[in-house]
């Protein structure tokens, strides 16, 4: 009987820890997108964690409106977007992001590609979603 329940416990504990692992590969795959840089974590420069590396969005692409933005911001969980702007800096590797696909309803990680470029996506979102504002 005890040998049993030995193997019964076994099973638990390896059921336990192979769903601890998917809720942590569930966690890891939210974090794919952040806003860094602003004035709180609702605003600033947008970047894609793609293949394991944080880069930030190629802002050159014109497709970029405030639909495009609220895809994003509704990804952070930041309500809706208020403005998006283009920020010029050094040149340097980013993720180009075609607005299309994001409208489309794709996570933005995976419209990722490869590109470099010295115009970045500012984004302002509103803020979280009124219903979480009230709890």
């Amino acid at each position: 009987m005890l040998h049993l329940d030995m193997d019964h416990l076994l099973l638990l504990l390896l059921l336990l820890w192979s769903s601890g692992l998917q809720a942590e590969g569930e966690l890891n795959s939210t974090e794919s997108v952040r806003l860094v840089g602003g004035a709180s974590r609702c605003a600033g420069t947008l970047e894609v964690k793609h293949e394991g590396e944080w880069r930030p969005v190629d802002g050159f692409y014109s497709g970029w409106t405030l639909k495009t933005a609220a895809a994003a911001c509704r990804e952070l969980d930041c309500g809706s977007a208020v403005s998006v702007e283009r920020e010029k800096s050094s040149d340097r590797s980013v993720w180009g992001i075609s607005s299309g696909c994001v409208e489309s309803g794709s996570a933005l990680r995976e419209c990722a590609e490869s590109d470099s470029s010295s115009s970045f996506l500012h984004l302002t979102c509103s803020g979280k979603p009124n219903k979480d504002m009230n709890e």
